[in-house]
């Protein structure tokens, strides 16, 4: 019941992801410059509470202040100073100061962006999780099946193991996308990780449309992949595993209850010449060698049953004359 349960309930699912929140935080800088002369009076960027900020304002020491407005990031060209021409250094000229603004800018926000994880951090392997970046997982990646959630697994591509392929979750029993070496029946999303011959071609086993693919390591893809002496490529189920691998069979060779390929030549592979359709909440459909196709395939006042998959057993049940 196990199996049945996990499955069913994990087809009726939908994870949605939350969005990220945005945050934005300015800063913004002003500034201002001193001009310092030895003996004149002293005129110097000074800050200004009145109503007319370019007002000077004299100190009680004598010395004139003018005041300018400053802007963020304004820099001012040094002060020119006057100086005595009748020799007599007690004499005191009033000083010339000259203000250019060279530059203004404006302060650059500084925006911070980010999409917080959406799932608790540091989750082990095969660990419930649903943000696709993989942040909530040791491994890093979060190998999302759409409907149906993800796990937290070692790969999401061929190309994240550097010895063979990449195995796609388990959503029967919970486990998540695992590495392999290319052996038979391994997960592949293409020829060249299959390594161990005869079983060195990547063919689809399982297949729910739109949601996830399983494809393995196997002798075929195809019937044009196979032998004369074996023609037919039948796929070759593991429903506890949700996997199996294609293989080449002879005609008339494969035994009722077990796989076949119900869309190509499985009722010639079939030992009984029929191959019928199982399926599971109409989204997972498996060929099964059975007793009939059809009512007129069966003797007359017998009906045709249709093929059933057990899952808490993970048996094929082909369908049978009653």
């Amino acid at each position: 019941m196990k199996y049945r349960l996990h499955l069913c309930f994990a087809l009726s699912l939908a994870c949605s992801p939350k969005s990220a929140e945005e945050s934005t935080d300015t800063q913004s800088t002003t500034g201002g410059t001193i001009g310092t002369s030895g003996d004149g009076p002293v005129t110097m960027g000074h800050s200004q509470t009145s109503a007319n900020p370019s007002e000077p304002v004299t100190t009680s020491l004598g010395q004139t202040v003018t005041t300018f407005p400053t802007t963020e990031a304004t820099t001012v060209s040094p002060t020119t100073e006057g100086s005595a021409t009748d020799g007599d250094p007690s004499d005191t000229f009033p000083t010339s100061a000259t203000t250019d603004v060279i530059s203004t800018s404006s302060t650059p926000d500084f925006t911070t962006t980010g999409s917080p994880c959406i799932d608790p951090l540091d989750q082990p392997q095969s660990a419930p999780c649903n943000d696709a970046s993989g942040c909530g997982c040791q491994t890093g990646r979060c190998f999302v099946v759409p409907a149906l959630g993800g796990f937290c697994g070692e790969c999401l591509v061929d190309a994240d193991c550097p010895e063979g392929g990449c195995t796609v979750p388990n959503p029967v029993v919970g486990v998540g996308a695992l590495c392999n070496t290319g052996k038979a029946g391994d997960g592949c999303q293409s020829d060249t990780v299959c390594f161990d011959a005869p079983a060195n071609d990547c063919g689809v086993v399982l297949e729910v449309p739109g949601i996830i693919k399983v494809a393995t390591c196997g002798e075929c893809e195809a019937d044009v992949d196979c032998p004369a002496q074996a023609p037919h490529c039948t796929p070759d189920y593991d429903i506890a595993g949700f996997t199996g691998q294609k293989k080449c069979k002879a005609p008339d060779s494969v035994p009722l209850d077990s796989g076949c390929d119900h869309d190509g030549s499985g009722d010639l592979a079939c030992a009984s010449g029929f191959c019928g359709e199982a399926t599971i909440m109409n989204l997972l459909f498996l060929g099964i060698c059975g007793q009939c196709n059809s009512d007129a395939d069966c003797p007359i006042g017998q009906q045709c049953s249709e093929p059933a998959v057990d899952l808490d057993m993970g048996l094929l049940f082909g369908s049978v004359c009653l």
